[in-house]
Parts: structure tokens; sequence; C-alpha cells
């Protein structure tokens, strides 16, 4: 018996519209044992149904028939795919951010906009509109096993979490109340027709995660709450998300990215394996009964876990949701027995994973993994807390601060936990200490895998060889960029009088690097990912930022 009964596979790009990666998926998932297939995007219900009770036929083709005829191919397409996976025992389910409704819809009902142009979400319209576009997308795709739904994220297009409307119901409405109308209004259409409702506390603040999960209770103990592992978002050095185990009797799913949106966008090799199996076990603990495991991210265009390294995370979640003891060396004994990728073909291209002949493959990527995490942790992460913007450098000297403290901030979650980045004489040491140590691991990477004798295709292990250069490039980097950006803070807050001109002093050894990575990215053709996490543009701008700020 498995430790999860759920154990989902999630696509969260483009790549779920493109049938080569369906079945390379299906094949995965039926190898690895997982049942559940997750398609993510904010309105893909909405690219299935009109819905029918707001347009007909005729009112398509006079006036929007592109889209019209776009619908009717994708249903088309989405009930094949759901036919393929169900005759392998895999369900699917379809993941959006509700309140989302079609352009076509404003012209078709313009009450809908406020003169300044903002939308009321506490408009009774869009309870008798969500309801009909459930019903509608079970009548079109009836195969489909439920929705999962984001309400409290800022990315819907109407939400009480990111409200602009100044209208009296407006202010007079509860956000709960909100929540538990919106729920109400997709869980009864769902439950009539056998579909699951999970609901995804994925939310800003933790008065809003108490908020939509009271919201859920208020409608029905039915309702799946759908956990990250860790608050707010896939932050590894983030402490468990509170709520799991703490969900009003709900059923509760926890999902987590396995593709590496906050640890080097699948470009560096780097295993979570170890995290996944704490969190998993932490899970389980407190009743969790499904795990979702993320490959992709909807901002970023062709890759993937499939064309990445970080395939290693994906078996293991898949390995670890089976049986929760499964050791690490079975994890990546099975990893390599699929193969290596490279990390320089984008994903379109389904290249086929190469198995290394070297007997000892799996022990030395065992011990680069390990490695490659701390270096990670150290380097791009202040003392836990998010000192990059999804990887890629900042651009200017407040940003790391901004996504610290502000957009990424931990003290909701651990009240004071702010101040174990503020650059004082006591924390200085701590942050560049971690620093240091993130360049002495990262050097430490190429002997421990020694590419040559892996027993690899010539122009893989360069692009293995070249992989680890880049690697070490980004965190010489991102140490310099500390170093200035501690220094910024303490002039600006008044915590060194000479920390303005030590901050100055950083910018000849920032320009030398900012010029060794325009050099590097030249050298030979880099997938489009690499030249956005390491663009140089952003170190021109934080130079001049910087120079600035100290004048």
């Amino acid at each position: 018996m498995s430790d999860f009964a759920l154990r989902g596979l999630e696509i969260h790009s483009s790549r779920l519209w493109q049938m080569a990666q369906i079945d390379r998926t299906l094949d995965f998932m039926t190898r690895t044992g997982l049942n559940a297939l997750i398609f993510h995007q904010n309105d893909i219900i909405d690219e299935l149904v009109l819905p029918s009770q707001y347009f007909d036929e005729a009112q398509m083709l006079a006036r929007w028939p592109i889209r019209f005829a776009r619908l009717w191919d994708n249903r088309i397409y989405m009930n094949q795919v759901v036919r393929k996976a169900g005759e392998r025992g895999i369900r699917i389910f379809f993941q959006t951010k509700e309140i989302w409704y079609p352009e076509p819809l404003l012209e078709t009902h313009p009450e809908l906009r406020n003169p300044d142009g903002s939308i009321c979400p506490t408009n009774p319209f869009w309870w008798q509109f969500v309801s009909d576009k459930m019903r509608d997308v079970i009548a079109h795709v009836p195969g489909f096993a439920g929705v999962i739904v984001s309400p409290g994220t800022r990315e819907s297009r109407v939400s009480i979490s990111a409200n602009a409307c100044t209208c009296e119901r407006c202010r007079r409405t509860d956000p709960t109340t909100w929540y538990r109308d919106l729920l109400a209004t997709m869980h009864a259409p769902l439950a009539e027709g056998g579909k699951t409702l999970a609901v995804r506390d994925f939310s800003w603040t933790l008065e809003q995660q108490s908020q939509i999960v009271d919201g859920a209770s208020l409608v029905s103990r039915d309702i799946t709450i759908q956990l990250k592992n860790t608050p707010h978002d896939f932050y590894p050095t983030f402490p468990h998300n509170p709520r799991i185990g703490h969900c009003n009797g709900h059923p509760q799913w926890l999902e987590y990215d396995t593709w590496g949106q906050f640890y080097g966008l699948g470009i560096f090799p780097v295993s979570v394996a170890e995290d996944i199996k704490a969190r998993l076990t932490h899970a389980k603990d407190k009743g969790v009964s499904g795990v979702i495991f993320r490959t992709d991210w909807e901002i970023i265009l062709d890759q993937s876990v499939f064309n990445s390294c970080n395939l290693v995370n994906l078996v293991a979640g898949a390995m670890l949701a089976e049986d929760i003891g499964t050791p690490l060396e079975t994890i990546y004994r099975i990893w390599l027995g699929i193969g290596v990728m490279t990390p320089y073909l984008s994903g379109s291209y389904l290249q086929q994973p190469v198995r290394p002949t070297a007997p000892d493959a799996h022990i030395r990527w065992a011990a680069y993994f390990s490695q490659a995490w701390k270096v990670i942790e150290k380097g791009i992460y202040a003392r836990g807390h998010v000192f990059h913007e999804n990887s890629m450098f900042p651009d200017t000297a407040e940003k790391p601060y901004f996504y610290m403290v502000d957009f990424h901030g931990r003290d909701d979650w651990e009240p004071g936990a702010s101040a174990l980045v503020i650059p004082t004489d006591e924390n200085l040491p701590l942050l560049l200490g971690e620093k240091d140590d993130a360049v002495a691991l990262v050097r430490a990477l190429e002997s421990t895998l020694d590419i040559p004798t892996m027993g690899l295709p010539e122009d893989m292990a360069q692009d293995l060889q070249d992989m680890l250069a880049l690697f070490e490039l980004y965190i010489r980097t991102f140490k310099t960029i500390a170093e200035a950006v501690f220094l910024v803070y303490r002039a600006r807050h008044g915590l060194d009088a000479t920390a303005a001109s030590q901050a100055l002093d950083t910018l000849p050894a920032l320009t030398a690097l900012r010029d060794e990575v325009e050099t590097v990215l030249a050298s030979r053709e880099h997938p489009h990912l690499v030249l956005e996490m390491m663009d140089p543009q952003r170190l021109t701008d934080l130079i001049s930022d910087i120079r600035e700020r100290c004048a």
C-alpha cells in the first residue's frame, strides 16, 4: 500500500497542449507509479468552454470566430488526453485561478466593469457564472477527475484578495464569506458530477490562508485543502507550512516544486531529495493523503524537469510518495537508470537521457547533489531568506531586501525572522561567511563529479563541464553582489559611516564579473533561460544603482 493515495505530477506551462510532452509524461508516470496528472493554467476552463450559457454559436461566429474554433479544437484534444490517461489508470485534474472570465464577457455584460475600470468581485453575477462554467466543462469534457482552484492569489482576474472596487457591498464583505460563496458555487455542480474540488491555500499572508480554509469549511468537509510544503511559495529554506495538519478535518494534499524556480531554474543540477523526504514524512505524520509534484513554471518557456538533471527530484518525489522509506541511494540509482540529460537543450527537443557507464556514477552524483544544494542555500539565500529574484541576479541594491523582507518575507510565519538579514556588526560576518562557504563548495563540484571519467558521450560531457563552470561563475557573482548590497544597506541605515565608500569599492570587482559573464555567455549557444538568469544587463543596472545610491 502506498504512503500517499494520490501521487500527482503537475504541468504548469503550455507543454500541456503538446501531445509529445503528454505521451512522455504519461510514460514516466506509468514507470514510477504516479496516478494523477494536473494541468495548471489560470484560464484552462475558459480554454475549454465558452461557457455556452452566455455565448451562442451564432454570436461567436459573428463576433469571435477564432475563439470559438479554438475552443472546439481544445476540447477534442483534451478529451483525447483524458482518455489516454484513463487507459493507464491516471486521473486528470484542472488547476485554475478563479474568478477568471473570457474578455468577450465584458462586452456582453458591460455592467460588470465599474466607471473607474475595476471589476467588482462581490457582484452576484459571478456566482451564477462560475457555477454555469463548472457545469459546462463537465458536459464537454466529462472524463476529468476534478478542479483545483486558487482563490486567494493575486493572479486571478477577480478576487477579494486583490480588490480595487470600492463599492459599499465590497466594503461590507468579509473575505471568508467571499471565499465561502465562490467555493459553494464551484462545489455544488462538481459534486453533482462526481468530481473532486480542491482549494489551494496559495495566499500572501497568514490571515488570507486562514480565511480560505475557513471558507471551505463553511461549504463542505468534502473539499480537499491543497497546501504548499512551505508557506506562501516553494522556498526550500522555509519551515513547514503551519497549516499542514490543521485543516478543520478536510482531506489534505501537499504540493512541491521539483524543477527549481527558487534553486537554479533547472539549469544547475540540484537535488532536493533529502528535503522532499523530510517534507513528505512531516506531511504523512499530519494526515496528508496526496502529494503533487510541479515540473515546470508558467512564466518560463520550453523548460521542465524533463530536460534537466533535476528530473532526479521528480524521481525522488515519485519513489518517496510510494514508499517514504526509500533510501536516497536507491533514488539516485533509479534516476541514473533513466539517464542524464544536458541542460543545454530546451524541452521541445525531447532529448533521450543517457546512462553513464562509470560503475560508481551514482556515488559521485549523490556526493555532488549533497554539495550542490548547500551551494544554492548559502549562495543565493541569506540565512534562509530569498535573496534572489526567481534565481536571477538582482538589478538594484534594494531588490534583495524587498524580496527577503516584503515579497517573500518570513515574518508572517516566523515573527522577527527579518532581523537575521539586517547587516549589523553581529550579522554581517554570518551573512558574508555563507557566501565564502558557497564559493568554496561550488569549486569542489567539478572534482566530485569528474565528468571526463563518467562514461558519457563527448558532447554531453562537454555540456556538463560548461554547466559546472557556469555554476561557479554564478555563485562568485552572487557573493560580490551580496557584499555590495549589505554595504549599501549599512550606509543607507546609518550602521557604518564608511559603508558607502566600501560599497563603491566593490564596483570594480562587480564590473569585472559582469564582463566575465558577458564573455562566457557569448562563448557558446546557451538556452534562453541561462541568458535570463545571468543577464549581464541586470548587473549593469545594479552597478549603476549602487553608484547612484552611494554617490
